[in-house]
């Protein structure tokens, strides 16, 4: 990808941006495809822009809603014991922290997990759906700004990460098998990283700017 600094801007199209790293103010021109733009000062990556990035991360997002949906019902996880099947579903997992006085952990896990993700990609399925209309729909700017506040609270990986480290533990005691709802939670994972990876702030805000 070529890179675009403060000394080769081209002068239309011009807006001003902060550096996330050092909050230098620098004018940047309209990006072309395939290009991106660092910070003159420390190369910090400002924005970079793609062709069909928001296309994709619209397909991306209501496929990862659609595997977080199908997370819920079926079994997460089963093992057998001394003769005994245990069935454990991803809302199981949650109620039996609660049931062990584990109230705030598995509120945490509640909303970091299931409800900050699907609202957070809720609110993005919106915002690139209003962005492919003519005029913009209502709350696309407030929406907006709520994704970028709950990507940070997103903690869906680390929730599968520690259900593999749990998984290698058990399965030296029991049999374990892995149900549809964990593999349907880690496509939903795959999808939304995915989906985050390619969502550039600068770009859809300039989009939105462009609509209004």
């Amino acid at each position: 990808m070529k890179q675009i600094t403060k000394e080769n801007h081209v002068e239309e199209a011009e807006a001003t941006i902060a550096c996330h790293e050092c909050d230098l103010l620098i004018s940047l021109p309209e990006l072309e495809f395939g290009q991106t733009a660092s910070c003159p000062r420390c190369n910090h990556l400002l924005t970079r822009r793609f062709l069909g990035a928001h296309n994709r991360i619209l397909a991306l997002s209501i496929s990862a809603f659609i595997f977080l949906l199908f997370a819920l019902p079926f079994p997460f996880i089963s093992f057998t014991s001394q003769g005994k099947e245990f069935v454990i579903s991803f809302a199981d997992s949650i109620v039996n922290m609660a049931l062990m006085d584990f109230f705030s952990i598995a509120i945490l896990i509640l909303f970091t997990t299931l409800l900050i993700p699907g609202a957070c990609l809720l609110a993005l399925i919106y915002v690139l759906i209003s962005l492919q209309r003519k005029r913009l729909m209502p709350y696309t700017h407030q929406l907006l700004q709520i994704v970028f506040i709950l990507v940070d609270w997103n903690m869906a990986e680390i929730f599968l990460v520690a259900i593999l480290v749990s998984f290698i533990k058990v399965s030296s005691l029991a049999s374990v098998f892995l149900g549809l709802s964990f593999w349907s939670y880690v496509f939903f994972i795959i999808c939304l990283i995915a989906s985050l990876s390619l969502l550039d702030r600068y770009q859809i805000w300039q989009k939105v700017k462009q609509h209004d």
